[in-house]
Order: C-alpha cells, then sequence, then structure tokens
C-alpha cells in the first residue's frame, strides 16, 4: 500500500511502498521518525475512530443466520470514503497528535493514501473460510463470485434481544476488511530504554489523566499557558510515546492481553530465541511483588532474578519487543520500531533482523527506521534465499546467525528506502530496492570508506611534515 506524505517536517513530497518489511535508512534529523509516527497515527485513526453509517452496505439475508453483501463499486466506494474522512480527522489533530507547542511544524502537513480497489480485492480473497471468534460464538466468512457470506453461529441468538442481523453483518464485514487492509498499529519509540525503568512514575493514574486534559486542549491554550505547564514541568508526549507508556501499565495490571493461546504461544517461541540468542538465556518478564505488585525482572540463573535497571543496556532495550511479543502480538498487526539496533552489537543486531525475519512470516507486518549498516547487509542475505524450493533453504539457513530458514523473505514482501536531500533542500524517499543487485545501501558503507580514506590523508600529511623537518 502506498502512502504520499506531503510538507511533513523538511519533507516536500515523497511516497512509500509498505510491505510485509518495510525499511527506511538515512542521516539524523532527515524526518524518518515523522513517517514511522505519521503511519502509526493514520493506521490508529482508521482502525479505531468512528467510522459512517454502514447502511450504504448493501446486506441481504440468505437465512436466519447467514447473509450476503455484493461486492461491488458501491462496497469499494464505501471503504475508500471511510478512509478518506478518517485521514482527514487524523490531519486536522496534528497538532495535539505531535504535541506541537509552536502550532506551525504542521499546518500544511498532507496524507495521500492509494487504496486501489485491486489491493482491498487481494484482501478481501484472505476471508475466504475465515472466521472470528467472540465470547459469544463464532462469525465465519466466506468469498464466492463477488459476493461475501457471513455466518453467525452466535449462542442464544433467538433470546439476544439486541442482535440485528443485517447491522452486525455489516459491521463484523467492516471491522473484519478494515483490520485486514490496516493493521492494528505498536510502535516501539527510540526512547524506549529510558522509558521502560521509569513508566511507573510518567504513567500513575494521576498523571495519565492530567495528561489526557492537557492533551486535549493545547489547541485551546495562550502561549503563556503552554509556557507555564512546561516551567512546572508538565510534558506531554506524542501520542504514540503516551500509548507506548500506557501499554507497559496495561501489561503489568494484565489489561488488553492476548488471550488466543496459539498466538501467544507462536510470539512466546520468538521472544524465547531473543533470550536465547541475544541475551545469553537471561529471562525478562514480570514477576509479582511481596505487595501484590509486578516489576520487570531478568532472571539470570536458577534462584536469581535482578531489577531491570541493572541490566546491560541491550536487555533494557529489547525488553518492550520481548514484552509485545509475550502479552500484545497478533497476526496481522504492525509493529513499527524506532531504532532497533539500539545498544546492540553488529552480532546481535544481525540475530534480531533473523528473528524479525521471522516475524514477518508468522504474519507480523513491521516498519523499520534504522542507521545499521549491519542490518541493511544482512537484508540483502535474507532475500537471497530461496524461496520456491525447501531443501535448498534449510541448506543456505545453515550460514545465518540462527541457522533457521523462516528468517528469509521474499523480495516481493519487503520495501527499502533511503531519506535523501534533493537539489531543493528538501527530505525524501529513494527506492533502495534493484533487480540486480537486491537492496543497494551504498550511503552507509560509503561512511566506512570514508573514514577508511581520512586514515590515509590523515598518516600521509604526517609523513610530509616529518620529512620535511628532516630536511
Amino acid at each position: 500500500m502506498k502512502i504520499t506524505f506531503s510538507n511533513l517536517g523538511a519533507i516536500k513530497k515523497t511516497t512509500l511502498d509498505l510491505r510485509p518489511l518495510t525499511v527506511i535508512i538515512g542521516p539524523n534529523n532527515s524526518n524518518k521518525t515523522y513517517i514511522a509516527y505519521s503511519i502509526y497515527g493514520l493506521w490508529d485513526s482508521i482502525v479505531n475512530k468512528p467510522y459512517l453509517s454502514l447502511f450504504e452496505m448493501n446486506v441481504t439475508k440468505v437465512d436466519k443466520n447467514t447473509y450476503s453483501v455484493k461486492i461491488d463499486e458501491t462496497f469499494y466506494d464505501f471503504l475508500v470514503k471511510n478512509c478518506f474522512q478518517k485521514i482527514k480527522s487524523f490531519k486536522d489533530d496534528l497538532e495535539n497528535f505531535f504535541q506541537d507547542s509552536s502550532r506551525k511544524i504542521f499546518k500544511q502537513t498532507n496524507y495521500e493514501l492509494n487504496l486501489s480497489r485491486k489491493a482491498i480485492k487481494s484482501r478481501l480473497i484472505k476471508l475466504k473460510e475465515f472466521s472470528v471468534n467472540l465470547p459469544v460464538g463464532k462469525i465465519k466468512f466466506n468469498v464466492e463470485n463477488n459476493l461475501l457470506f457471513i455466518k453467525f453461529e452466535i449462542k442464544d441468538l433467538k433470546d439476544n434481544l439486541l442482535f440485528d442481523g443485517e447491522s452486525n453483518a455489516a459491521l463484523a464485514l467492516y471491522f473484519t476488511t478494515i483490520n485486514l487492509l490496516f493493521p492494528s498499529p505498536f510502535l516501539l519509540p527510540a526512547e524506549r530504554n529510558a522509558f521502560i525503568i521509569t513508566y511507573k512514575i510518567l504513567a500513575s493514574n494521576r498523571l495519565k489523566n492530567l495528561r489526557l486534559i492537557q492533551r486535549e486542549r493545547i489547541s485551546a491554550r495562550s502561549e503563556r499557558e503552554l509556557e507555564l505547564l512546561r516551567e512546572q514541568g508538565v510534558i506531554n508526549y506524542p501520542q504514540p510515546i503516551e500509548d507506548f507508556l500506557d501499554f507497559l501499565t496495561d501489561v503489568e495490571f494484565e489489561k488488553n492481553i492476548v488471550n488466543n493461546s496459539a498466538e501467544r504461544k507462536k510470539f512466546c517461541e520468538l521472544a524465547n530465541k531473543i533470550e536465547e540468542s541475544i541475551q545469553g538465556k537471561n529471562k525478562t518478564n514480570f514477576k509479582p511483588t511481596k505487595f501484590g505488585g509486578k516489576e520487570i525482572k531478568i532472571n539470570i540463573k536458577k534462584g536469581l532474578d535482578i531489577d531491570l535497571y541493572n541490566a546491560s543496556s541491550s536487555i533494557k532495550q529489547l525488553a518492550p519487543l520481548l514484552l509485545y511479543l509475550r502479552y500484545r502480538a497478533e497476526e496481522n498487526d504492525l509493529l513499527i520500531i524506532d531504532e532497533p539496533e539500539m545498544n546492540l552489537h553488529p552480532e546481535s543486531q544481525s540475530k534480531l533482523l533473523e528473528v524479525l525475519g521471522m516475524l514477518v512470516n508468522a504474519g507480523i507486518n513491521v516498519l523499520l527506521t534504522t542507521h545499521s549498516p549491519y542490518f541493511m547487509s544482512h537484508l540483502n542475505n535474507l532475500i537471497a534465499g530461496d524461496m520456491n524450493d525447501n531443501e535448498t533453504r534449510e541448506k543456505q539457513a545453515q550460514s545465518l546467525y540462527l541457522g533457521d530458514s523462516r528468517a528469509f523473505l521474499k523480495p516481493e514482501d519487503v520495501s527499502a528506502y533511503e531519506m535523501r536531500q534533493n537539489k531543493a533542500g528538501n527530505q525524501t524517499l529513494h527506492d533502495l530496492k534493484d533487480k540486480d543487485y537486491g537492496i543497494r545501501w551504498d550511503t552507509l558503507s560509503d561512511v566506512s570508506a570514508d573514514i577508511q580514506q581520512k586514515f590515509f590523508e590523515i598518516y600521509e600529511k604526517g609523513e610530509e611534515t616529518s620529512k620535511g623537518k628532516e630536511k
């Protein structure tokens, strides 16, 4: 799916093609984080904000529990109109979303989404023999000859006075389709190391309620009021960071936890792999305290748990990802990680990328912003596997750090970009995919070559000076 960003920081206009794995590299202050946060906000708005009237969807009753919807121009137009309305709503609220006290940065920002009928149809195919489990029963979907059938297997349907077949069929179809098109976003910010050891202070109930009131009223406050709040130490973060802090609190109190045992098992296995291969088998998890609360502890060995703030910086940086995998991850999520390589040894960075490749193949969409040449170099290795021959791919996997063939990715499932400054001085996304060379990330390797060249220049100038003095 393609998103066009206009007047976003130093970005005049640029387009991103979001794939199952999307990687963005570039220098500091090139607005990579603005893009990551914007995608988080766009997807969150489309998935969670109120929808238009569902009466525009032409739902027909087939039998007492089954309903059908025709997949036609009216259906496509309805979805597109809903999405565009939500994009406009998000765009109008950017001042609050980014907590921009200057009230100037995002005045002209605009987003355009290329939501084609082809993209919608390809996603709808996934609804064939698809089902959703609910506490009161199950909803089954099936696609046949441009008709989408929704069957309700709801317990005590006749006794449920609130059940309206046509309305519920439209609602189920709308939310299921939207979630297929726009995965539920989850963002790990670059500041996660600091926040994970201070979130209890930042996210206490009193501060949480105070922040909520202040966020909603930032646009109504005078410059004097805003300055006074800042001088008093009241800090409001962009919405993705606030949501990340809420996630840590929710997990501690077991709120909004994924209860699907199959999902939990699959993603917990990947969390275990990170601990085994990168953390030296040190385990990260919430442990009960003596007084009924919970704290994040690191199990070093049997009978020895240490506090997170006494652990290495690499363990602190990976802790939020491990908590996400164990408690929140679901298929078709959109996981956004700002600088996943922070505090990791180059070999650990490569191992983490392999785990992220497995995560993509397990059904999670991943967006990364990075400065790591090791990520980019190893990404080329991960798209070089033979995806058509299992036996060959298993042999190739022996050359990977983790030796697991699930890390290999289809080239068409990967997009890679570099933020570059154009002649007009504006930042723009430059596509790094090359049909002959895979992914070309020359600028990061150019820095290494430049450093080496500087050594020779320094050495030669030293030699020239020494010889001049001898004369």
